[in-house]
């Protein structure tokens, strides 16, 4: 099959990747953070994760591109073959010592998502998926094919509502109010991919956010889509470079959140 080797070489860096960045977190204390922007961090642990993932990739596939988010968060033109990295996607959860942060990488190939893998150090799992393939979660018990959940109707579901630390934005207020009154409990664990991964897993039953880059959706909207279920288009016509809306759910309640979020918000 195609991309047998992408696939097999990815399964191998997940976990790698994940470890190299766990060992940060047992030792965060001696990290140096810098300040991006408004509650926007970036450590040491995040450049040398990612240049460690962009390294081994360069090594096994010196043809394909590359898009990181600490080192190399611009790409030129529109390459045939780029793999997609957040390093430590959940920084700010990673820095405070709360357990729920993640690796994210993921394969396009001509604009289609193709591989995707996100390791969850803590919990000594990773979560992956090739098109076509299934989604699947291996850790110490094993390998479990992952089932989105089947949730058809949006009263009593669980949906995690992600937004940005940086600057207010008055739609999500009207999101979560009409949320509120259509019976939907809501979550936001600081950590999108993580998130997607778990949607995947039936652990929750949609993961909404507004604009998010590459990095943090790509692996994990393939997981959804290969365990059945919804995927609102993303990111678009302008590109892997752009943020974009993300919805992505159970795929009996899909059409509904999207409507939902689409009349609340004016998002396509």
């Amino acid at each position: 099959m195609a991309n047998d080797d992408r696939y097999r070489f990815l399964q191998s860096l997940s976990p790698r990747a994940g470890a190299y960045a766990l060992d940060f977190w047992r030792h965060r204390a001696e990290l140096v953070v810098e300040l991006k922007g408004p509650q926007d961090f970036v450590s040491h642990a995040d450049r040398a994760v990612e240049g460690m993932i962009r390294d081994e990739i360069a090594r096994a596939f010196p043809g394909d591109a590359f898009l990181g988010e600490e080192t190399a968060n611009t790409i030129e033109g529109t390459p045939e073959r780029v793999w997609i990295v957040d390093p430590i996607d959940g920084t700010h959860n990673f820095l405070r010592g709360i357990p729920y942060w993640n690796v994210s990488i993921a394969y396009v190939e001509r604009g289609a998502r193709t591989l995707g893998a996100i390791c969850e150090p803590v919990a000594g799992a990773v979560y992956h998926a090739r098109r076509g393939g299934g989604a699947w979660r291996t850790d110490a018990a094993g390998e479990t094919r992952l089932r989105a959940a089947d949730a058809t109707t949006l009263p009593g579901t669980l949906i995690c509502v992600g937004h940005s630390d940086r600057f207010p934005d008055p739609r999500y207020l009207a999101l979560r109010g009409a949320l509120m009154d259509h019976e939907v409990a809501f979550r936001n664990f600081g950590c999108a991919a993580l998130q997607l991964a778990h949607v995947a897993e039936g652990r929750y039953d949609a993961y909404v956010e507004l604009e998010l880059s590459s990095w943090d959706a790509m692996a994990g909207l393939l997981l959804v889509e290969e365990a059945g279920g919804y995927v609102a288009s993303f990111p678009g016509p302008q590109g892997l470079a752009v943020r974009a809306p993300v919805i992505a759910s159970a795929g009996g309640i899909g059409p509904a959140l999207h409507a939902l979020v689409r009349e609340q918000t004016g998002i396509a």
